[in-house]
């Protein structure tokens, strides 16, 4: 009798009490939440309550960051104010575009764009070096969630541009990859 409740104490100890998550399932738990946070191959079912939150948070900025940025991505999960905002980027690229003779569509723009563009391109045909116009700073979230400046024109380098594009303008990206991608490409780093 003494060895049947010896072993039975021996078993409710050591099965029955919860054990705490090893540092290997803990390291496991947290590369699943990090790989779900970015948007790579997890198990969203690993999750608490909490982490499903940031997930979705994550998931809806990095879809406005594709949007904003002309990637491919889902307009209907914008809000309205994002919209507007994702349309207001697409116009400047467009304009962007247009102005320094990349692909562009010019019944999208103003008629004063127009007029800049036209001016643009008589200069260039006639060989004059031509200042880029200065446009009103635009922003946007990057990746990390902070809201940066977008690339903009200047006829001096603006304080915290960390690089010069291919077109002329400046981009104030806090992270290499990416940067100057809708502007032909890195010119140089400033940083």
């Amino acid at each position: 009798m003494k060895k049947c409740i010896f072993t039975l104490l021996f078993f409710s100890v050591n099965f029955l009490v919860p054990v705490p998550l090893s540092a290997r399932q803990q390291s496991e738990r947290q590369k699943n939440f990090n790989n779900c946070l970015h948007g790579y191959g997890c198990d969203s079912s690993q999750l608490t309550e909490s982490e499903r939150t940031q997930v979705q948070q994550a998931a809806h900025q990095r879809n406005y960051n594709n949007c904003i940025h002309g990637y491919g991505c889902d307009p209907s999960q914008l809000t309205e104010s994002e919209q507007t905002q994702v349309q207001q980027a697409a116009h400047q690229r467009n304009y962007n575009n247009c102005i320094h003779g990349y692909g562009c569509d010019p019944s999208q723009l103003t008629a004063s764009e127009q007029a800049s563009v036209a001016v643009n391109k008589r200069d260039n045909a006639a060989g004059e070096a031509t200042a880029a116009p200065t446009t009103p700073p635009h922003f946007y979230i990057n990746k990390d969630g902070e809201r940066v400046q977008s690339p903009t024109y200047s006829k001096t380098v603006p304080p915290g541009a960390t690089a010069q594009c291919r077109d002329g303008s400046y981009s104030f990206s806090r992270n290499h990859r990416g940067t100057c991608s809708h502007h032909g490409g890195v010119s140089r780093w400033l940083d």
